[in-house]
């Protein structure tokens, strides 16, 4: 129905977009009423057209946000793996979430650490999600940190975490601004204690790192 809708530069009836995908008119006026609620649609009054709607371009901004940010953070992701020979992961925010949406890792590791892409969990809780966290202004439904912990982060420019998600697990993460300064996502290693007992020594080349990526997807710092 939306791409009906999207094919029309003048907006369509119900009886056209019904014309246009074979669903009757009575299932889309109960969707349409709902998309209305939801502002992925809009009705002009005196001509009863319909139009897309704003929501889906904030939407459709999102996913392209998104999208691009695993793009360009590909070769960044190959050379601090490179330079840590371990897993490296790139994570996204989902609402209160961080979801893994990229991982890279050397040939011949042994020893894994299970943060593969689509695991997702809370924001505040790992490396990763700290440091999504710690960059996004308070809001309702978001956890807090304490105030000392975030200002920590944000100072260093990247979060640690040990034995959190994972007995026996330790993360370094540093987030990555779009050019609205939002923080979408959080770039990172992974690797078990025994390799990494000091998370802190990969936090600047993976801070200079996100930044570079940050500063690519538009951010400037001021």
């Amino acid at each position: 129905m939306l791409r009906a809708l999207g094919t029309s530069d003048d907006g369509a009836t119900v009886a056209e977009i019904s014309t246009r995908t074979g669903l009757d008119r009575a299932v889309l006026y109960r969707l349409l009423s709902t998309l209305l609620d939801e502002g992925f649609v809009t009705r002009d009054e005196s001509t009863r057209e319909f139009h897309l709607g704003v929501a889906l371009v904030e939407l459709g901004a999102r996913a392209s946000e998104d999208l691009e940010v695993t793009r360009l953070a590909a070769t960044g992701m190959q050379q601090l793996m490179e330079l840590s020979r371990e897993a490296v992961c790139l994570a996204v925010r989902d609402g209160d979430e961080a979801v893994v949406v990229d991982r890279v890792e050397p040939p011949g590791l042994f020893v894994r650490i299970g943060y593969a892409v689509g695991f997702r969990h809370a924001l505040g809780v790992g490396a990763h999600g700290r440091a999504l966290l710690a960059s996004l202004p308070a809001a309702p439904g978001l956890p807090a940190l304490p105030r000392a912990v975030r200002d920590g982060i944000r100072r260093a420019g990247y979060a640690v975490s040990t034995d959190e998600l994972e007995l026996g697990a330790s993360g370094v993460a540093a987030p990555i601004l779009d050019a609205r300064g939002q923080a979408v996502a959080a770039l990172g290693v992974v690797a078990p204690t025994a390799r990494l007992p000091d998370p802190s020594t990969l936090g600047t080349p993976i801070a200079t790192t996100a930044a570079e990526i940050s500063r690519r997807l538009g951010f400037t710092a001021r």
